[in-house]
């Protein structure tokens, strides 16, 4: 994915976020995923920035799950290796598929970053972003030019021109939903793929199966602890075993794969908030009060120690001092 950032940047004259090539054992987090992004949005400042990136999208993008995929005999074996192998080159949202009467349904989660209102815009290029690259790639692999996709549900704020979304997709798009999907017809499932090469698909199935054995044990499940408990801390929860819950494990079997990986779950905790309270403290509406409250904490004086820990001033001192910042910041522009 960083390397079509890159190829992006190239093209567009932009100043590349990517300072160097990573190789396919590098964990990049998915908060660093969008602050790359950000860095782009700034220069570009193009609503559909997320479409125009996926546009992009090659095989050599992807890597050996592209190839893999390229190699597959129909839609149906490309969706389950996807799910297998995708993590090689995008370790983030998980995918589902279902089906639905006549349609064929691949989903994920909405980010959590999106319902706390943190990297809203970045979340947004994001999703798109792998939206249009499953697009993109489905076109290329299918051969039958009149496929077209049933409809795309996107769990993005409605942007300004929500035209530019349908012409890209050639289908309806729907925004603001609680999950991302891609409906399309079932019966594509079975279409002929333009590349298919069995004997190829093997080989290069063994390969992938080497490199996942070799990936770093730090990988997406940091990713959806993190969710996770940003999940619980909107739901006015902050506790080890409510978080364990939801993932569907004990809280002591969470600790143990989380000390597996050098991480402590009041440390994962506790940077999530402080990146909450930031967000929240910008907005002069909010009382510390409601702060420490959205933010999960029993009393006011929990969250005004544990803010002054991170940052050495009170919440109210650094949002005064944040508040001086944005004036300056707007007196330069």
């Amino acid at each position: 994915m960083t390397r079509l950032l890159d190829d992006f940047c190239k093209a567009h004259h932009l100043k590349s976020p990517v300072s160097r090539e990573y190789s396919f054992d590098e964990y990049i987090s998915f908060e660093k995923w969008l602050k790359k992004l950000n860095k782009v949005d700034k220069q570009y400042k193009k609503e559909e920035l997320g479409l125009e990136i996926g546009a992009m999208v090659d095989t050599i993008h992807i890597g050996i799950t592209a190839y893999i995929v390229n190699s597959c005999e129909t839609l149906s074996d490309v969706l389950i290796l996807s799910s297998k192998y995708n993590k090689i080159w995008y370790n983030y949202m998980p995918k589902h598929v279902e089906f639905n009467n006549n349609n064929c349904i691949v989903s994920w989660d909405k980010p959590a970053y999106l319902s706390a209102g943190l990297f809203v815009r970045e979340t947004a290029i994001s999703e798109t972003l792998q939206v249009s690259i499953f697009y993109q790639r489905l076109k290329k692999i299918i051969n039958d030019t009149g496929f077209s996709l049933n409809h795309i549900e996107l769990a993005i704020p409605e942007p300004d021109n929500t035209e530019v979304y349908e012409d890209f997709f050639k289908c309806p798009v729907f925004f603001n939903t609680s999950q991302t999907k891609i409906i399309f017809p079932k019966y594509a499932l079975d279409m002929p793929l333009r590349q298919s090469d069995p004997i190829l698909c093997s080989i290069l199935k063994k390969q992938a199966e080497r490199i996942l054995s070799e990936m770093p044990k730090d990988d997406s499940f940091i990713e959806i602890v993190s969710q996770s408990i940003l999940k619980a801390v909107n739901n006015n929860h902050a506790q080890i075993e409510y978080v364990a819950k939801q993932m569907n494990m004990s809280s002591r079997v969470l600790q143990k794969n989380l000390k597996e990986r050098g991480m402590v779950f009041k440390d994962l905790l506790n940077d999530i908030r402080f990146n909450l309270a930031k967000q929240y403290l910008q907005d002069r509406n909010l009382s510390v009060s409601d702060i420490a409250f959205l933010l999960a904490y029993g009393e006011q004086t929990s969250f005004n120690r544990a803010f002054k820990n991170w940052t050495g001033m009170s919440p109210l001192q650094w949002r005064n001092q944040f508040g001086k910042v944005r004036e300056i910041e707007l007196a330069v522009q």
